[in-house]
């Protein structure tokens, strides 16, 4: 895979310096041409400051148009860049998309990973699996799939594999009733959200549905695992809960607070320790 782009990670005043689409400063590498040479350019040319950037890149991102590097750097002054706070981009819809855990995450302090961190891109790949899930919430209670791994519990959304000829409505519809003996009504599309694993794209769609009835007896759900079981959380508590997809549960907790959102979130999520209490 070609080398086709180089930007930087660029902090000022606990601030992070975007261009005006929220995309992180960057820009082409000529052929034969330094990527950190044409991080500083680009951001030259973007931000209008100087940069000083670290020796090595700190992400590389690959897509289907190239492999992209990012190097951390610092300037007196940050030009003509939008800064955002980390509460606003929080609900920004950063580029690159896949990376953009991985900055919130971070922010202004030493990146949470060793080395180089690399992700794939999954915009523009074709979809490997496509998911629906079923947020379900009563009395400030959310249902979960509690799941025990290793030396703690783990937590996923109910839902499940979007099958030929299905639409994600009628999947997650039928995946709330095979593993919660439920039925539902949607109620809307709240977020999507891809996978962030190499090999290409992990589509998910999560709708707020309101379920009917009682769950059933363990016996006759389709968990998938033996040691697998359905509990009613304290919304309040998803931010600190194991729970996949980690930057949705916090969001959900939010917006039940304080709304849902008109338009469905577009999120790209990972596996990357799960235990650690979200709020990116």
């Amino acid at each position: 895979m070609s080398l086709t782009h180089s930007g930087v990670i660029l902090f000022h005043d606990g601030r992070l310096a975007v261009q005006d689409d929220y995309t992180l400063p960057g820009g082409p590498v000529p052929p034969g041409g330094a990527p950190a040479t044409a991080a500083v350019e680009a951001a030259r040319t973007a931000l209008g400051c100087e940069v000083k950037v670290e020796p090595e890149p700190n992400l590389e991102v690959r897509a289907v148009t190239g492999t992209h590097l990012y190097f951390r750097a610092t300037a007196e002054d940050a030009g003509r860049a939008r800064l955002l706070t980390r509460e606003e981009a929080v609900h920004l819809p950063l580029t690159p998309w896949s990376a953009s855990e991985a900055t919130l995450r971070s922010w202004t302090g030493e990146p949470w990973w060793r080395g180089r961190l690399v992700v794939d891109e999954p915009y523009g790949r074709p979809p490997k699996r496509s998911r629906a899930g079923a947020v379900v919430i009563r009395d400030g209670r959310m249902l979960l799939i509690k799941y025990w791994d290793g030396p703690e519990d783990v937590y996923e959304v109910p839902g499940g594999g979007i099958e030929p000829g299905e639409t994600p409505q009628d999947a997650v519809l039928r995946e709330l009733t095979e593993e919660t003996g439920l039925t539902g009504t949607i109620l809307r599309e709240i977020a999507q959200v891809d996978r962030n694993i190499r090999g290409g794209s992990h589509p998910g769609h999560y709708f707020l549905v309101e379920a009917h009835g009682e769950t059933g007896p363990r016996s006759s759900l389709d968990l998938g695992a033996e040691e697998a079981g359905l509990v009613w959380v304290p919304v309040a508590e998803l931010p600190g809960l194991p729970i996949w997809p980690k930057r949705l549960a916090w969001r959900i907790a939010h917006w039940y607070r304080h709304g849902w959102p008109q338009t469905p979130a577009v999120l790209c999520d990972s596996l990357w320790d799960l235990s650690l209490p979200c709020d990116w």
